[in-house]
């Protein structure tokens, strides 16, 4: 059976000397939604840790093995602060250093023991969360679990435009884990209604000439190739690391990109679509679907989205595929 570990502290300035006891927890927590929903509301993020990467001598290595470990420490960090503001707490930036010190320090302990057993990629999850008194920050919670990388059975999507735009979608937080939930049984009654999978579900907004314009998935970023430029949405998502390295490659392969929300109505003249995820990294976009009402009666329309006939994909994902055999 795969393993799975966890550790948690509330005392992290403990942790900077004493790392807490990593453990194999019980069969309810084994994927990283239960345990995040099993944990205190914070913000958190989820990484892919490269088992055969050179062994962990210090925290200083951890790029070596993490993907885009900076990366996700500044999203902690930025995400935190938007939360805290949010809520009216103030943030003691004395213990939120102490608290990235700490989260180096076990990351690096968890993934020491993980890389001892494990032969896989290895999804690693790191949540913050505040500890609250009288409306201030008392410190910080960090917990952090890890478990074999989910494997992904289908190489091709098909995505559903259904939902609207998140209110602070550059903020990482649990709580859009249980926000989401009614996109997906909506996504559950499609896919029954039609009798194929909906692998992934878009938000969109209403742009300003009145058309829909397609921003992220719940869990993934979404772009569209169009004459020969890859067009991805620049605000209101949360900007994941994968499509950092997606804009990294085509800046090194000098690809035109337009940061600019893909149009509904432009469909006909994509190329291509995909969505990234650190779970993904990169997977074609191969049937969009989406709901219009006609009256009364709400109609469901199909398209299928052509599959890279300008090659642009295979070579972006190529060298984004570089990148992650080479995090550092």
């Amino acid at each position: 059976m795969p393993l799975t570990l966890v550790t948690e502290t509330r005392d992290v300035a403990a942790a900077l000397f004493q790392v807490p006891s990593v453990y194999t927890p019980d069969d309810g927590l084994c994927s990283a939604k239960t345990f995040l929903q099993s944990r205190p509301d914070g913000v958190y993020t989820c990484v892919r840790a490269k088992k055969w990467m050179s062994k962990l001598a210090s925290v200083d290595h951890l790029s070596k093995v993490i993907v885009e470990w900076p990366f996700h420490m500044h999203r902690l960090t930025t995400s935190l602060f938007s939360m805290l503001e949010a809520e009216n707490i103030k943030c003691d930036k004395v213990k939120l250093k102490t608290l990235q010190m700490a989260t180096a320090r076990v990351v690096t302990a968890v993934l020491t023991q993980w890389q001892a057993t494990e032969t896989v990629d290895g999804m690693l999850s790191v949540l913050w969360y505040p500890l609250v008194e009288d409306g201030t920050s008392n410190g910080y919670g960090l917990a952090v679990h890890i478990c074999s990388m989910p494997i992904i059975q289908s190489t091709v999507s098909t995505l559903l435009v259904y939902g609207e735009m998140r209110k602070n979608a550059r903020c990482k937080y649990t709580k859009w884990i249980d926000d989401r939930v009614h996109i997906e049984k909506h996504m559950a009654r499609v896919a029954e209604k039609r009798r194929g999978p909906i692998h992934e579900a878009v938000l969109s907004k209403e742009g300003p000439d009145g058309d829909k314009v397609l921003l992220e998935g719940l869990v993934t970023n979404f772009f569209v190739v169009r004459d020969e430029r890859v067009y991805t949405a620049a605000t209101g998502v949360l900007e994941g690391s994968m499509r950092k390295l997606v804009l990294d490659a085509c800046r090194e392969l000098s690809v035109p990109v337009v940061l600019e929300a893909p149009k509904l109505s432009e469909r006909n003249l994509w190329q291509a679509a995909f969505i990234t995820s650190v779970v993904r990294v990169m997977m074609n976009v191969t049937c969009l679907v989406w709901e219009e009402k006609t009256g009364q009666d709400t109609v469901m329309h199909e398209t299928s989205i052509l599959s890279d006939t300008c090659r642009l994909v295979h070579r972006i994902r190529d060298q984004v595929s570089m990148y992650c055999m080479c995090p550092e």
